[in-house]
C-alpha cells in the first residue's frame, strides 16, 4: 500500500487550467510578490531566489509522510511529556499499596526529569550518529526500538528506578524525534508551505499531550486508576508499529539523497513529494544550499565557524525560549499547580488545557506562513510574560479575593495559547531555515541538546521550587519571557519565504555581538 504520488493525477491531467483549484495561490504569495518587486529593481530572477511551489503543493506522498511521521514520532514526544502529569498520585499510590514501597517526591521528580536526560542522548544520536549513516527516515524507524524498551521498563517496574530508566529511554525517543522530524519535514516540503508543514510537528506533540492527559484523568474513568495505569503505555506502541509499516513506503529526504546517492535519487524524491514541474527547480535550490560548502560541519567545526556564529547564537536562544519560558512546568506539573490553587478537579482542568493546546496549534499552522516567524515569536512571548504575571497574582491574592482559582486557569490557558503561536511551533524548524546544508545537522544537534538540558533542569527543580516558593515561583518565568521577548525583537531574523542565502544576508545586518 505505497502512498500514491499525487492526488488525482488523472483528473488534473484532463482538466483545463481554469478548472484547477490550487491549494495555495502562488501568484499572490508573499514569496512571488517579493520576487516580482526585486525583478523590477534589477534584482535576481525568481529562478535564482526561490523554487516555485507546485500547482497543488500537497501531494498524497507528502500528506501521508507528514501524517505518519507526526503520528509515529511527534506524538510520542507529546505523549511522553504529558503522561506523567495526571498519573503522579495514581502511580505513587500503586507503589505504596501494591508493592509496599515509598515513592518520594524527590524520586518522582527524578523519574519525570529523566525524560530530559534521555532527550539529551537522543538529540545526539539522532542527527549525528544514526542520521549521518542512515538518513532521516531510517533513523525514525530505528527509534521505535527505544520506544518498545521504554514501555516495558515503566510497566513492569518492581522498584521506582526502573521507571526512571524507562523515562530515559522514552526521552531518547523524543530526543531523536525533535532532532530529526523538523529537518525531515522542512526538507520534503514546498517552500511556500514549509512553515505550515513544520508546525505539524508541534501539532503532533500537542495531540500526544492531550491524548495522554485524557486517558489518565481519573474522573474520565479510562486508564487513570491504580489497576489500569499500565495500559497507558500500550498506546505509543500502537503508533510506533503503524509507523514501522507505513514509513518504509515513503521516500527519504531529497537533501539527504542528494548528498549520499546523487542528483537522480534526489530528483525522484522531489517528484514524489512535490511534482515533476518543480523538480529541476527545487533540485537547483538544494544544489545552491550544498554549494555553500562541500562537506558537512562537525559540531566543533560549527562552533568555531565565525560565519555561522550569529545563526548559532540565535538558534540556541530560540531553543532556550521554548524551555525557560516555563512551558514544561505547565505540561509536567499543571495538575500540581491547580491542586495548590484549590481547583476542584485539577486533572480534568489539565486535560481541558490540552484540548485548548491542540486547537490553538491548528490555528498556528494556518497563520505560520502569513504573519511570519519573528512577529509571532515576539508577541507570543509578550503574552506569556503577561500570563505568568497574572498566574502569580492569582496565587498571591487567593487569601484576599474569591475566584482566584478560576483566574489561575485563565492565566495558564493564556500561557499555552501564546506558547503555541510562538516558541512551541517556531523553535522546531527555524534552525533548518537559518543554516546551510553543511551545518544543518550539527546546528540541530547543538540546539536540541541545549533544549533538553533546559527541559531536564526545569522538570527537576520546578516541583521543589513550587513547594518552597508557592506562587512566587512564576516570577522567574515573568523575567525570562520578558528578556526573550526583547531578544526576539532585536536579533531574530524573519525567515518566512526566504532562501538560506537571503537569511544569511539578513544576519550580516543584525547587531549581535559574537566572540
Amino acid at each position: 500500500m505505497a502512498p500514491p504520488d499525487d492526488y488525482g493525477d488523472d483528473e488534473r491531467d484532463t482538466s483545463s487550467p481554469d478548472e484547477e483549484t490550487p491549494l495555495i495561490n502562488n501568484s499572490a504569495s508573499p514569496i512571488n510578490e517579493r520576487n516580482k518587486s526585486s525583478n523590477k529593481g534589477g534584482g535576481r530572477s525568481n529562478d535564482s531566489t526561490m523554487p516555485r511551489s507546485p500547482s497543488s503543493p500537497i501531494t498524497s506522498t507528502l500528506f501521508w509522510t507528514v501524517f505518519i511521521v507526526t503520528l509515529g514520532s511527534s506524538l510520542q514526544f507529546g505523549y511522553g511529556t504529558g503522561v506523567m502529569n495526571n498519573t503522579e498520585s495514581v502511580i505513587r499510590a500503586y507503589f505504596e499499596n501494591e508493592l509496599n514501597q515509598e515513592y518520594t517526591l524527590l524520586q518522582w521528580s527524578f523519574t519525570v526529569s529523566s525524560y530530559g536526560i534521555g532527550g539529551l542522548i537522543g538529540a545526539l544520536l539522532g542527527p549525528k550518529v544514526f542520521g549521518r549513516f542512515c538518513g532521516r527516515r531510517t533513523t525514525l524507524l530505528i527509534n521505535n526500538c527505544f520506544l518498545l524498551s521504554s514501555s516495558y521498563m515503566i510497566v513492569v517496574a518492581p522498584v521506582w528506578w526502573y521507571q526512571a530508566v524507562g523515562r530515559v529511554l522514552v526521552g531518547i525517543v523524543a530526543g531523536i524525534a525533535t532532532a530529526v522530524v523538523p529537518t525531515y519535514l522542512s526538507e520534503i516540503s514546498p517552500v511556500a508551505i514549509r512553515g505550515g508543514i513544520g508546525t505539524t510537528h508541534q501539532l503532533g506533540i500537542t495531540v500526544g499531550i492531550l491524548l495522554s492527559q485524557a486517558l489518565s484523568t481519573p474522573s474520565l474513568n479510562l486508564f487513570g486508576s491504580e489497576s489500569m495505569w499500565q495500559w497507558l503505555f500500550a498506546v505509543p506502541l500502537f503508533c510506533g508499529l503503524l509507523q514501522c509499516v507505513v514509513l518504509p513506503l515513503c521516500p527519504e529526504s531529497p537533501s539527504y539523497l542528494y548528498q549520499h546517492q546523487g542528483k537522480e535519487a534526489a530528483r525522484a524524491a522531489i517528484v514524489r513529494f512535490q511534482s515533476e514541474e518543480v523538480a529541476d527547480e527545487y533540485l537547483a535550490y538544494i544544489q545552491e544550499e550544498d554549494n555553500e560548502g562541500n562537506h558537512t560541519l562537525t559540531v566543533i567545526q560549527l562552533i568555531l565557524d565565525r560565519s555561522l556564529r550569529k545563526q548559532l547564537i540565535v538558534g540556541v536562544m530560540v531553543q532556550l525560549m521554548m524551555q525557560f519560558s516555563g512551558i514544561d512546568a505547565v505540561f509536567y506539573y499543571s495538575s500540581s499547580v491547580f491542586r495548590q490553587a484549590d481547583v476542584a478537579d485539577p486533572e480534568l482542568a489539565t486535560t481541558c488545557l490540552g484540548i485548548v493546546n491542540v486547537f490553538v496549534t491548528i490555528f498556528a499552522i494556518r497563520y505560520m506562513d502569513v504573519a511570519g516567524r519573528k512577529t509571532l515569536l515576539t508577541y507570543s512571548l509578550m503574552g506569556m510574560c503577561a500570563s505568568f504575571a497574572t498566574l502569580t497574582a492569582s496565587f498571591l491574592l487567593k487569601p484576599v479575593f474569591p475566584y482566584m482559582d478560576q483566574l489561575s486557569i485563565i492565566a495558564t490557558t493564556g500561557i499555552i495559547v501564546c506558547f503555541a503561536f510562538g516558541p512551541g511551533c517556531i523553535a522546531w524548524f527555524i534552525i533548518a531555515e537559518m543554516f546551510p546544508l553543511k551545518g544543518r545537522d550539527s546546528a540541530m544537534a547543538v540546539g536540541i541538546f541545549i533544549n533538553w538540558v533546559a527541559n531536564w533542569l526545569v522538570a527537576l527543580t520546578f516541583p521543589i521550587l513550587l513547594k518552597t516558593c508557592h506562587g512566587y515561583t512564576f516570577l522567574i518565568f515573568v523575567a525570562t519571557t520578558a528578556y526573550f521577548c526583547f531578544f526576539a525583537r532585536e536579533y531574530v531574523p524573519e525567515t518566512k519565504g526566504r532562501t538560506i542565502r537571503e537569511v544569511t544576508e539578513v544576519f550580516r545586518d543584525i547587531p549581535l555581538s559574537t566572540c
